[in-house]
């Protein structure tokens, strides 16, 4: 029923997906030497040799994009990016093939205008689909009939995820087992004695089923009774604890879900830890000249080394010494250890205030960001007889150990740095881990160029 008609919408994408990236190739060439002058003309037998190679890139990058799945809960914006994407790898690998297989060169010009034209018309194509099923369920049609069952507040979520995608086209019809649990949506209300009689009574596509607490055997209790049913039963788990994520991966057959797992793939993070090095690298060379103005500064303004490194702990616990400009006079043994840093610290020399103040003295921590223990955006590490003391007073502290640690992050640029709220530095923390990527971490980067390097919280 349902599934037939999501496959059977996959099953029509891709066969109009393939006829228009065929046509669009052919398009494409027509540009180039009818509407344009060319030397290559006559070669039409081999874009037309091409156009099912065309067909079937776009149809097999498009699908492990996920273009092919139901888009009832994606928005508009990431499906046509997921389009982008999925044109960008087909014509890339359309050019390789080219290169190790035909014997003829083509035109690179050509190239460009099928990847532009089909970027723009497969886009076109996904957003008319897109307004078509939408109308269709605007008059009834094409919709997904729902029953809830259970008192977790994972059930609420997932009505305002419902509600939030407009092209979901869900109808909750009822709500059974509710137990205290509250809510304000118009859903019906019943004790789940009354399952059989509501499934036979409305076409029924999905059972949601998730209970909390004491109550999460009820799960289990009722999936064996039902499980035999031709209705698709979805559970959702209660994973409160995961904070930064989670996944259901097969171990030889075995599902598995992971929680608070940092899933980054490895292009993702060897980009990371490129721009880390290049970075770091840029600052070194170009900054020395600061570096030795600094450095006697330090030296002169009092007794000691110039550089301070201290023990912190870095990303799955690991210890490493970090190094800072000194910025003030030497501690007793053990002092600095146990030491929280704040305003009024005696110890803090006129130089070292300053370079705390303007971060200056966070600087040589780029040879701990070259040397792989730190990354340019992270995380801030701490101490390890803190991160001891608050591992057991703050919820999810240790999960900001899962990504290596920064010289800043988004809780500094967010002004939470110095003698301010823990709960907000971790929350930033675990927000930064959770919503990861390369160009979260370039907009923190810029953001510490303009509010992050001074801060009245700085000392």
């Amino acid at each position: 029923m349902l599934k037939e008609n999501e496959k059977s919408l996959a099953n029509f994408q891709k066969g109009v997906d393939a006829l228009f990236s065929a046509l669009f190739w052919l398009l494409s060439y027509w540009l180039r030497f009818n509407f344009l002058s060319g030397a290559e003309q006559g070669l039409a037998y081999v874009f037309l040799l091409l156009a099912p190679v065309v067909s079937i890139l776009t149809i097999y990058f498009f699908h492990s994009c996920g273009l092919y799945q139901s888009q009832r809960f994606s928005s508009r914006y990431i499906e046509l990016l997921s389009v982008a994407k999925g044109s960008f790898l087909a014509t890339t690998s359309l050019v390789v093939i080219i290169y190790f297989v035909s014997p003829e060169r083509i035109s690179r010009l050509t190239i460009l205008f099928y990847f532009l034209i089909s970027t723009f018309g497969m886009s076109i194509i996904r957003i008319l689909i897109r307004n078509f099923l939408r109308s269709l369920r605007r008059k009834g049609q094409n919709l997904r009939h729902v029953i809830l069952v259970g008192n977790s507040e994972l059930l609420s979520q997932y009505i305002k995820t419902a509600q939030y995608y407009k092209d979901s086209g869900i109808i909750f019809v009822a709500w059974l087992d509710q137990g205290e649990l509250e809510h304000t949506e118009n859903i019906k209300s019943a004790n789940l004695e009354a399952y059989e009689e509501i499934k036979n009574q409305y076409d029924i596509d999905r059972v949601v089923v998730s209970y909390q607490g004491k109550e999460s055997y009820k799960t289990s209790l009722f999936v064996e009774k039902y499980f035999n049913d031709l209705i698709d039963i979805q559970i959702l788990p209660d994973i409160s604890y995961s904070l930064i994520g989670h996944n259901i991966e097969d171990f030889g057959g075995v599902p598995v879900l992971s929680v608070n797992k940092f899933d980054a793939g490895v292009i993702e993070l060897s980009l990371k830890r490129l721009m880390d090095i290049f970075g770091a690298s840029i600052g070194l060379i170009f900054l020395a000249p600061l570096f030795l103005v600094i450095s006697l500064c330090v030296k002169l303004s009092s007794r000691g080394p110039i550089f301070f490194g201290q023990e912190r702990v870095g990303v799955d616990g690991r210890l490493f010494k970090m190094w800072k400009f000194r910025s003030m006079k030497i501690a007793t043994q053990g002092e600095d250890l146990t030491e929280w840093s704040n305003k009024e610290n005696p110890r803090k020399t006129k130089v070292g205030d300053f370079l705390r103040r303007t971060s200056l003295d966070e600087l040589p921590q780029l040879w701990n960001v070259l040397w792989g223990q730190m990354s340019l955006i992270g995380p801030r590490p701490e101490r390890p007889h803190f991160v001891e003391k608050f591992r057991h007073e703050i919820p999810g502290y240790m999960l900001r150990h899962k990504m290596r640690a920064g010289i800043t992050g988004w809780a500094q640029v967010n002004g939470w740095r110095g003698d301010t709220s823990l709960l907000k530095r971790i929350e930033c923390d675990i927000y930064y881990i959770k919503n990861w990527s390369i160009f979260f971490d370039i907009k923190i980067l810029f953001l510490t160029f303009f509010k992050g390097f001074i801060n009245k919280n700085a000392y």
